[in-house]
């Protein structure tokens, strides 16, 4: 539905008052998409990102005797990861009545376009941070079971946002649609349950997800890499494609694989070893150093004991502790932008997404993975990437549109710089 005269009355009525609207939508966070890096990557024509690693180092070294043969040596070999970043667009249209009639005021005008797109930028940074932290299939909501109904419980806070237009589908083969192009109609965020359009799906199952419309099937995906599919000892989904085009099941690329910790599916408390252990692999086996630690909100709830800072007593000044329990505390990143809390472990930041997968933490150096886009870090309005183009565009309707455009990817120059602990009991 086009943004309507009608339906932002209330911002441009108002066109004095408080500029910022108090937004009754519930969290708006994209903490991956804040706390990673963001690098334009030339991509020379053809639409790829190559990147060079070496494999194997060069040439022997080796004790001889006196007047002994001198080794054969050995040749160095390198390999090559490929990216190609993955295209983006956002539309958004707006009524001539809307245009119209707040054309007479400056003011109203200012606002109703901002309502519009503050709107819109806000449901794009959800999306492509549901595809930041996933697998590579852009997974808004995961089941935790069977629930055929149209209102389903997922086993984290989904992604989705009401009014948006979704595809349930069939986890075993990512192309069978058990709901296809449904509306989300309400969300509980408490109980985390989407209400949908439509009739109830039939034979659904836990891992089955929810994932914008036709972006998915067997064969495609039109989602960037996430960091539970980089930072894997697996291939991610076959329609995602290999990360960095390196397949991990042959021999010899361990390389690209991070370290996991799984317990058989059996869900177990996450310990002081486990976590240890995660931070021993990632120095040992990616030559990396721990730089923060990525969960839910619900396993920060269950062991925040074990993740807050030693809180010591000495006679002096008495003062306030800031090593308290609770995310309020001093210390802790305003607004929670990038989701870094006031908690820590063996030194390193703990950061919470609320949209997290569940029973699971991930461990990793920000440092080796980064988000490659094109010439525009953020998504733009199309004029604005394009010169010279209009920024209304004329549509078959009483509308005008506004495109937005970004080009972006997921990469990592080291994948084993990362570990995940699977199959943890959560609050």
């Amino acid at each position: 539905m086009p943004a309507t005269a009608a339906n932002l009355l209330e911002t441009m009525r108002y066109t004095y008052a408080q500029p910022e609207q108090v937004l009754y939508l519930f969290n708006q966070e994209s903490v991956s998409f804040n706390m990673l890096k963001k690098h334009q990557k030339p991509v020379g024509g053809r639409g790829q990102f190559i990147m060079p690693i070496m494999v194997q180092n060069a040439g022997a070294w080796t004790g001889i005797a006196e007047g002994g043969s001198l080794p054969s040596t050995l040749a160095p070999d390198s390999a090559e990861a490929t990216w190609s970043l993955v295209e983006f667009v956002g539309l958004v249209d707006l009524t001539w009545k809307l245009i119209q009639d707040s054309n007479s005021s400056k003011f109203a005008f200012k606002q109703g376009l901002k309502t519009v797109e503050d709107s819109f930028r806000r449901r794009i940074a959800r999306n492509v941070n549901m595809d930041l932290i996933g697998d590579g299939l852009g997974k808004l909501g995961i089941m935790s079971g069977a629930d055929n109904q149209t209102t389903i419980t997922f086993r984290a806070l989904p992604g989705c946002d009401q009014g948006m237009v979704v595809d349930l589908v069939d986890a075993s083969d990512d192309n069978t649609k058990l709901s296809d192009s449904v509306t989300v109609n309400a969300i509980n965020v408490e109980t985390n349950e989407v209400t949908f359009s439509g009739s109830a799906p039939s034979g659904t199952a836990a891992g089955d997800y929810i994932v914008i419309q036709d972006t998915v099937t067997s064969t495609v995906s039109r989602h960037t890499h996430g960091l539970l599919g980089i930072f894997d000892n697996a291939n991610p989904p076959a329609s995602k494609g290999n990360v960095g085009s390196i397949n991990r099941s042959t021999s010899g690329n361990e390389y690209w694989e991070a370290a996991v910790f799984s317990n058989s599916g059996g869900n177990r408390a996450l310990t002081e070893d486990l976590l240890l252990r995660a931070e021993d692999m990632v120095r040992i086996k990616g030559g990396g150093k721990l730089n923060a630690y990525l969960s839910n909100n619900a396993i920060l709830r269950r062991y925040h004991e074990l993740v807050k800072e030693d809180v010591f007593f000495a006679m002096g000044k008495p003062s306030a502790l800031d090593s308290g329990v609770g995310l309020g505390r001093s210390g802790g990143s305003e607004a929670n932008k990038d989701g870094k809390t006031i908690y820590r472990f063996s030194g390193v930041p703990w950061h919470v997404d609320p949209y997290f997968d569940s029973n699971r933490v991930l461990a990793f150096d920000t440092s080796h993975v980064f988000i490659g886009h094109g010439d525009n870090e953020t998504p733009m309005p199309e004029s604005e990437v394009f010169p010279g183009r209009p920024f209304f565009r004329q549509t078959s309707s009483a509308t005008y549109e506004v495109a937005f455009y970004w080009q972006g990817e997921l990469i990592s120059d080291a994948p084993s710089a990362g570990a995940v602990i699977e199959d943890l009991l959560e609050s």
